[in-house]
């Protein structure tokens, strides 16, 4: 089976080898050559820009008790600073405050970044009166920080006015900075600023942090700050010792931030609740733990005596875009919204801006986007913004007041007794949208537009696949994926593996390579189901395909299968990236055992290229494959192992980890280099979590939330997706269509308009069994998930 993470990693060096050629000339030196030539200054390295000194930095204000009678403040020094203090005086016309300012020891925190070791320090001043303005500064006795103003919340209900942030996420010297500049300008008074997560892009890169404070300046010492962690701010983790990824909230977030510790004890401070002058802000943590926040969440709207409520957490439950949403998330959280009637809620992660009316989910529609009606049982508004420079392309649904792309954007909203107020503004401070809410007795707010005449912001527009309204499958009510081509052919008989090739110059150019056991053949698809080459092969196999394999003297994408008939085999292909076929490159001498299935493995330890081959007696094969310096492959086994009947088998480059179905008792992970162990370790079984067997097809693909495995129950029809972060769990889905599924394979890259979010392509055993190919934002649809 393929597994694209390999892949990945090439197209992602060479359109950066591209780009630092496309952005600037290329100057060459030459010998007696005494004119001069002008060379690029080097970069100041992030170990000198963002190196923590004596001097107080990345200074932040926030709460841990009441606004009204409290402030947190945190910020960082070098490691030389053991002992920091803040002071604190009520701030006066002149500068005698100094006189009576009172001195408070700070807790400090030892850090380790990538850029070396910083104490963190943080204070919370209490019994401070509310509607006060204070004056402070932080430091070691010594070395101190300017002195910074901040004012108390009233301790009774009254106006005020803060700002909501989506993603800043990329490029935050360059390109946030002016736009949490210009939002300071329109709204200097503002209490407090709100980020809806993605605050950074890498949370473990502590020049990010480093950025994210230079952008604001002085602003995060004299505006609080409140804010979420996206999924940017969990990085991913990978055991030493098993290997296991998973994603944990960054080490970053707690040193750099002192919020209320009112929230479930394993979310500490990435879930709270504080309250200021009238309105309740609820931050959760939408990267995990949904289920125990749902039942904290009742509790803190049940026992809430505001008259506004404000909750702010990252994906959001409606998106921007369909088949971006995530309905598991909506369907446990939004009934508490409608329940006490949540006014506001403010999310962020689709990097595009679309605002909805009033929204319950009672209301849901039975339409073919999936999106719900304007409510008349609940007061609901849900906001998607982005104010960073990183764009998403938006898909305009009916629910939306209001949409943009391509637009940075910060939204300023006044509370005002039964009135909130909302302005969004672009990054040159225009507004975009706008709306006010009206506190009715008895009924539903009132949801009243303030839209300006300002177009709103669209890429050209080009025809785009919705994802389809997945449906439940009788007898099992597993969700169903729709299918949206068939490749099939005359000559077809048992096309039960696949393997996809992407060009990465042309992405619409990709192609599915099948194999057919039963018509000796393989098959060449391109994306609209066009038959482009037909190849024969003595009863071929799995298939799997791997880029960078070196041939001849250049690299090539090497597809594999093995050929089960006339000699147990491997046959080597290089796909020809002008035409996109398969040319022969090996001699026909790579013998293997008895072989059945397998798989291909690019080692990223030392460079070299694997197959790996299962049998359906009770045995695995490892081979070495390389150029043997005329161009053509030649391979010899390195290992062998004993194994139960396998057929489906699966490595990823990144971890080193090989992946085996035995098809009636489960999922064997175990080391892919040579001289690994090979007792490995059974992570899905069957009889359990509703996998029946016989195992077949696997592949892996990666995302933003981490990695997934997915294999076909052979005996369900399904398809189990596992995230590999150690829990076991998996979610079913199955294809319409697709029955006695084998091969399967999976890439989540754009493909053009047919397959915007990549595509999912499985057997079917329905004679003359075909491959079927699914839009991801189908499968992703079915599975309840963004």
């Amino acid at each position: 089976m393929f597994c694209w993470l390999s892949r990945r990693s090439v197209l992602v060096i060479t359109l950066v080898v591209l780009a630092s050629f496309g952005t600037s000339q290329v100057v060459l030196s030459h010998e007696g050559d005494d004119h001069d030539h002008h060379h690029s200054p080097p970069k100041v390295a992030d170990e000198v820009v963002w190196r923590p000194t004596a001097n107080p930095d990345r200074i932040v204000l926030t709460w841990v008790t009441e606004p009204a009678n409290s402030q947190a403040v945190t910020w960082r020094t070098d490691t030389s600073v053991t002992h920091a203090a803040a002071q604190i005086a009520v701030a006066e016309d002149g500068p005698l405050f100094v006189a009576v300012a009172k001195q408070h020891h700070a807790e400090t925190t030892p850090f380790e970044s990538d850029l070396g070791t910083a104490h963190y320090h943080s204070v919370n001043f209490t019994d401070l009166e509310p509607e006060t303005k204070y004056v402070y500064r932080v430091g070691d006795g010594t070395n101190w920080s300017e002195w910074s103003h901040f004012t108390t919340a009233s301790d009774g209900v009254k106006p005020f006015t803060f700002v909501y942030f989506g993603d800043a996420q990329n490029d935050l010297k360059s390109h946030w900075s002016r736009v949490v500049r210009e939002a300071f300008m329109d709204a200097p008074r503002a209490a407090f600023l709100l980020h809806a997560g993605d605050l950074i892009n890498d949370a473990t890169r502590d020049a990010e942090w480093g950025e994210w404070f230079y952008s604001q300046g002085f602003i995060s010492r004299t505006m609080p700050c409140i804010a979420v962690p996206g999924n940017h701010e969990y990085p991913r983790v990978t055991s030493a010792a098993d290997g296991i990824e998973t994603r944990e909230l960054t080490k970053h977030w707690q040193p750099t931030f002192t919020f209320p510790e009112n929230g479930p004890e394993r979310a500490r401070e990435a879930v709270y609740w504080t309250d200021y002058q009238g309105t309740r802000f609820v931050a959760l943590n939408s990267n995990e733990d949904w289920e125990s926040q749902a039942k904290w969440l009742d509790g803190v709207l049940a026992d809430n005596p505001n008259k506004w409520t404000v909750i702010t957490f990252h994906h959001p439950i409606y998106s921007s875009k369909a088949g971006r949403d995530n309905p598991v998330l909506r369907d446990l959280w939004q009934p508490l919204f409608d329940k006490y009637k949540v006014d506001l809620v403010l999310t962020g992660h689709d990097h595009t801006y679309a605002r909805s009316g009033l929204m319950s989910h009672e209301s849901e529609q039975n339409v073919a986007t999936g999106v719900r009606k304007q409510s008349e049982d609940a007061g609901t508004v849900y906001v998607v913004s982005v104010s960073g420079p990183k764009m998403y392309d938006l898909g305009r649904r009916p629910f939306m007041h209001r949409a943009a792309e391509d637009t940075q954007l910060y939204q300023i909203i006044t509370i005002d007794g039964d009135e909130l107020r909302y302005e969004a503004r672009t990054a040159i401070g225009r507004p975009y949208d706008a709306f006010t809410l009206k506190k009715r007795d008895g009924q539903v707010n009132e949801l009243i537009d303030r839209i300006p005449d300002t177009p709103e912001n669209r890429r050209e527009q080009t025809p785009e696949r919705v994802a389809a309204t997945p449906k439940k499958r009788q007898g099992d009510n597993v969700m169903l994926a729709e299918p949206t081509t068939k490749l099939l052919n005359p000559a077809a008989v048992d096309q039960d593996d696949l393997c996809i090739w992407q060009d990465i110059n042309s992405a619409t150019r990709s192609t599915i390579i099948t194999s057919d056991k039963s018509a000796n053949c393989l098959f060449v698809y391109d994306l609209a189901g066009q038959l482009l080459q037909t190849i024969e092969v003595p009863r071929p196999g799995n298939i799997d395909i791997r880029s960078g394999f070196p041939l001849g003297g250049e690299t090539v994408d090497l597809v594999v299968v093995n050929q089960q008939e006339e000699g147990d085999r491997l046959c080597c292909f290089r796909v020809d990236r002008q035409s996109r076929e398969l040319i022969r490159v090996d001699r026909g001498d790579i013998h293997t055992g008895s072989n059945y299935g397998g798989c291909l493995y690019h080692s990223l330890m030392t460079d070299k290229f694997y197959a790996f081959i299962t049998s359906f007696d009770a045995a695995a094969e490892q081979y070495e494959l390389a150029d043997d310096g005329t161009g053509h492959v030649i391979g010899r086994k390195v290992r062998d192992w004993p194994i139960g009947k396998s057929e489906g088998a699966v490595a990823d480059d990144s971890t080193g980890l090989l992946y085996i179905a035995e098809e009636t008792k489960g999922i064997w992970r175990l080391g892919a280099e040579p001289g690994d162990p090979t007792s490995g370790e059974l992570i899905a079984e069957v009889g359990k979590r509703g996998i029946q067997g016989d195992l077949e097809g696997l592949a892996l693909t990666k995302t933003g939330n981490g990695t997934f495995l997915l294999f076909s129950d052979q005996g369900t029809s399904t398809i189990h997706v596992m995230p590999l972060d150690g829990t076991g769990l998996t979610l079913p889905f199955a294809v319409s269509g697709a029955k006695e599924t084998d091969g399967i394979d999976v890439l989540m890259a754009p493909l053009g308009n047919q397959f915007p979010r990549g595509l999912f392509a499985c057997h079917s055993d329905d004679s003359p069994c075909p491959i079927l190919l699914t839009p991801m934002e189908h499968v992703l649809a079915a599975l309840g998930v963004n």
